[in-house]
């Protein structure tokens, strides 16, 4: 691999101390149109630049998303994060901010909620996706979130005289979003604040009604600019209220309870929506599909989802979608023929859908036809060539037939040529530890802590890449410089909290 490229794909971000302050953004709706959206955005040449760069922000948000990991609460599940990366992409692509990083994750919790935090990062709760009732519905939520990034809100609701070291500040974020992701309650999120030091933060836990108010406009323009329904915000807002009685007050929603959504709110939203009217909707069909994997995926353990569309079928003829749902259920219940005819016969009327060519080659192999598993796989490799969630899946599936050299390469490949996502880096680590290439795995092992923001476990296995036998001299040359850059980082990082800005 090419530092350079790799470079490009994992940057290591440099900061220096900063003035803190954290905004949560319970996320709420937008809707519509591409119609000047740059008009409505205000002067970004704002006192906010000054106090906390763009640099910055993305450490904070890195580091505190390195939390969440750790507790489990990003759904790392190759086809959703690879759906809700490109449905979000669809919007920053309106934002028109090519300095801005936009990233886009699931939240294993079924609470109705979204946010976004420093750095561009975007989460939306399994529960509130699984609410939804169309695609525009979803890109509504995650527009109004990009919204609030691209206004840098987070930015602008920082105290100036509440200065803590980027380490805090990433700590406290952490404590803040997974108590927002796991659904804790006012008390406990207190809690969190306190032990973390916040200082005056609890003022900056929810958005001004003017930002608010912002968000949504801009927020239809993405929707709109991306061909989304334009009304979808207003809709959906009105939708929430229904199922928890609101009229002027927040309910019981999360999302609805840090963002009170009122009659004026909506029909703004609405009002506006007609202003910037899509003419040409163009939502994904791979919507539906993905919800009900979503369905399956974040289930509980003991919930028998094949039981779940039983009860469908004997109400209504189950959908397509729902069939895909019910075949990903019967795999996980140990029914992989069952799972096998039925996705053989989807494949047929949808071969454009890359999720049923993975769902099939995994049920293959569980049902003991390796064999068919990797032809189903070598054939979907090569009609969509470097297809992210499909070169996961048969990676994986190499590895379980004892074809780990042949999984490396394949995942390297994709590595070079894609931006890959943290589980995709610690994959390629664990087939080249199966390959025997030790030096590599320790390598891709430290892109995978720089990926999360932990840039000294990063440094230690370059380290130990360093004192792996049997190196190259290409390998050599870029373990050492990959440490060198990392070394560097961490000895700026050390003078900033010496001598803060």
């Amino acid at each position: 691999m090419q530092p350079g490229r790799r470079r490009a794909h994992t940057q290591v971000r440099r900061g220096t101390a900063i003035v803190a302050g954290l905004l949560l953004a319970a996320g709420a709706h937008a809707a519509s149109d591409t119609s000047a959206v740059s008009s409505q955005l205000p002067d970004m040449g704002s006192p906010e630049n000054a106090i906390l760069s763009k640099s910055d922000e993305y450490q904070i948000g890195l580091m505190a998303m390195r939390e969440l990991r750790g507790q489990d609460l990003i759904l790392e599940d190759p086809e959703l994060a690879d759906y809700i990366q490109h449905l979000g992409s669809r919007l920053a692509a309106q934002a028109r901010d090519d300095d801005q990083n936009f990233q886009y994750f699931i939240i294993r919790s079924l609470d109705i909620n979204a946010f976004a935090t420093y750095g561009g990062f975007i989460c939306v709760n399994s529960g509130l996706i699984l609410l939804t009732e169309s695609e525009s519905d979803l890109a509504a939520v995650l527009a109004h979130e990009t919204a609030h990034v691209r206004q840098r809100h987070i930015a602008r609701a920082i105290l100036a005289q509440s200065r803590m070291s980027l380490g805090s500040t990433a700590a406290l974020l952490a404590a803040i979003l997974i108590g927002a992701a796991s659904g804790a309650n006012g008390q406990a999120m207190e809690g969190a604040i306190a032990m973390s030091q916040g200082v005056a933060l609890q003022q900056a836990m929810n958005f001004t009604r003017n930002e608010e108010a912002e968000a949504d406009r801009v927020g239809i323009g993405l929707l709109a600019g991306a061909g989304f329904r334009t009304t979808a915000m207003a809709d959906f807002f009105e939708s929430m209220g229904r199922r928890e009685g609101v009229s002027e007050q927040a309910g019981p929603l999360d999302m609805l309870r840090n963002h009170p959504v009122t009659r004026d709110r909506i029909a703004e939203a609405r009002s506006r929506a007609e202003q910037q009217r899509t003419a040409e909707i163009n939502e994904s069909i791979l919507y539906s599909w993905m919800r009900e994997r979503l369905r399956v995926m974040v289930a509980s353990g003991d919930t028998d989802m094949t039981a779940y569309y039983s009860r469908v079928r004997d109400r209504r003829t189950l959908n397509d979608p729902e069939r895909y749902g019910e075949a990903l259920a019967q795999l996980h219940g140990g029914q992989s023929a069952a799972a096998v005819d039925t996705l053989r016969e989807l494949l047929v009327k949808y071969p454009q859908i890359t999720a049923l060519y993975s769902a099939l080659g995994q049920a293959l192999q569980a049902d003991h036809q390796p064999a068919a598993a990797l032809a189903d796989f070598e054939r979907a490799m090569a009609l969509f060539p470097r297809n992210v969630p499909l070169a996961v899946r048969y990676a994986n599936t190499l590895m379980q037939n004892g074809k780990a050299s042949q999984a490396h390469a394949l995942l390297l490949d994709v590595f070079n040529n894609t931006v890959p996502t943290p589980e995709q880096i610690r994959q390629t680590a664990l087939a080249a530890s199966a390959a025997g290439d030790t030096g590599d795995a320790y390598y891709y092992m430290s892109e995978y802590h720089i990926s999360n923001g932990d840039l000294p476990l990063a440094n230690q296995q370059l380290e130990l890449a360093l004192a792996s036998p049997g190196l190259t001299s290409v390998q050599r040359q870029r373990f050492r410089a990959r440490l060198d850059e990392i070394r560097e980082w961490l000895r700026e990082q050390r003078l900033s909290r010496v001598n803060p800005q």
